[in-house]
């Protein structure tokens, strides 16, 4: 007879920072840092949580970085406008949008309709995944509604309260909503992805742009609370409660190796790669 499994996805929560600011919340009794690129192609969101939900690389499940192309004449954007060159060459990123624009082709986030492989949602089917990339990414997340405000000429105080008063609060609501539910029994696994760390670590987190220590120990600080809301509303619903993150902090050569994990109970003897999950939830869940 297996058990229930809860895991919660921080994107881009830094194990070296939720050790620095002193959490209590988010470190569990296991707590220690995730192997990200080990047959990872890149540190990327939508590619690492998809070699945790297949327990495949990207080799195998077909997902590569963030997102793709909407048909496969933006491959010619990628040859003439290589993300290298896009994003370390002045004008390289006016070409790419040019060509878009020319062959009429958009970049679209990964969902379940490009994955090569079965994922832990088709293995285990008592199951929900909450906007979790590379399978049902929200809507908001999708169609790339965090950067409105910029490509509006806002600055990025006006694009975090834009993300935090929809998108993270809308996330926020559903996940303590479907944990708290007491007419239906809790799932075999859950698995909730919440993208608030990387977003704003991005507007200000990034070295790129304005790196901010106190407003990161703030950021990092309510996080926790949420963690702490999580666990006190799940301990007595889920056996396994699993908090970890695809990758740390961005730095100037893209997210860092910095990714993390913790658990109410004893998982891995030795840090474990992304793909490990894989197996580790089918076990404790009892599909294996």
């Amino acid at each position: 007879m297996g058990k229930n499994v809860l895991l919660v996805a921080f994107d881009g929560l830094d194990r070296e920072l939720i050790e620095d600011f002193d959490l209590e919340n988010i470190p569990q009794e296991e707590f220690g840092g995730v192997n990200n690129t080990e047959d990872v192609e890149n540190i990327l969101t939508s590619e690492l949580f998809t070699s945790l939900i297949t327990g495949k690389s990207s080799r195998n499940h077909g997902l590569k970085g963030l997102s793709t192309w909407s048909n496969p004449k933006g491959m010619l954007i990628d040859y003439i406008a290589p993300k290298k060159l896009v994003n370390g060459v002045k004008g390289f990123n006016r070409i790419k949008e040019i060509l878009k624009s020319v062959l009429s082709v958009r970049e679209v986030k990964y969902s379940q309709e490009h994955l090569k492989d079965k994922t832990l949602f088709d293995k285990i089917e008592d199951s929900r995944a909450m906007y979790v990339p590379g399978y049902n990414p929200s809507i908001f997340w999708e169609m790339r509604a965090e950067t409105l405000p910029l490509r509006s000429g806002y600055g990025a105080e006006e694009a975090i309260k834009f993300w935090d008063s929809r998108e993270h609060d809308f996330r926020k609501r559903n996940i303590l909503s479907e944990i708290e539910n007491d007419i239906v029994s809790p799932r075999d696994f859950l698995m909730v992805h919440i993208h608030r760390a990387d977003f704003h670590q991005h507007m200000y987190g990034d070295p790129t742009s304005v790196y901010d220590k106190e407003r990161l120990k703030k950021l990092y600080r309510e996080i926790d609370e949420l963690a702490g809301s999580i666990k006190r509303k799940a301990e007595d619903k889920y056996d396994s409660i699993i908090f970890m993150s695809d990758h740390g902090l961005p730095t100037k050569q893209g997210h860092n190796k910095n990714a993390f994990y913790s658990s109410n109970k004893e998982l891995f003897t030795k840090e474990p790669s992304i793909t490990d999950f894989y197996d580790k939830v089918l076990d404790l869940v009892g599909c294996k």
